[in-house]
């Protein structure tokens, strides 16, 4: 399979909401909802693209497939002169057609090798559903460990979903 991973560009805002759509209708492991992205402009994506490509310690990654995104990761930063602005968060997704093919692993091996070579940032931090089990074991191959546990992170039509908070120090 023959995809690439690159910077978003301001261009891609319009096809980053469609894949937008597909993830959220695919899976609820993810920290945005459908409903949430139908209320998403192009304007907004794009206020969204320009914010992490003018940021010191964010990033948004996707990765192409014959120009159709199959896949995103980002990290996002606090502002600098903040107690928080050694960290960032890490978020990543994949379509599920796409699932268990190393692109998820690409990408944030992409992410991380950013973070690693950014004089700013000294902690990658994220929140994963503690029944995601892949995704868990994925980023503890990537050296991430457990900090905490939270009950309830997550609220859903039909319930609450706990997450498992996880930190790689540099």
């Amino acid at each position: 399979m023959n995809y690439i991973i690159d910077r978003v560009k301001l261009e891609d805002a319009k096809d980053l909401i469609e894949y937008l759509k597909i993830i959220t209708e695919e899976s609820n492991n993810l920290t945005i909802t459908s409903k949430q992205v139908r209320d998403l402009s192009v304007k907004d994506e794009e206020l969204i693209i320009d914010s992490y490509n003018h940021s010191p310690t964010s990033i948004m990654l996707v990765a192409k497939l014959n120009n159709e995104i199959i896949g995103m990761g980002n990290l996002k930063g606090n502002n600098l002169d903040s107690p928080m602005g050694h960290r960032v968060s890490l978020g990543v997704s994949v379509r599920r057609d796409y699932w268990n093919k190393g692109i998820g692993r690409e990408i944030i091996d992409a992410l991380l090798s950013y973070a690693v070579n950014n004089e700013y940032i000294e902690i990658v931090e994220l929140e994963v559903k503690s029944d995601n089990y892949a995704a868990i074991s994925l980023y503890e191959r990537f050296g991430f460990e457990e900090i905490g546990f939270f009950e309830n992170y997550f609220k859903y039509e039909d319930g609450y979903g706990d997450a498992i908070l996880m930190a790689l120090q540099f």
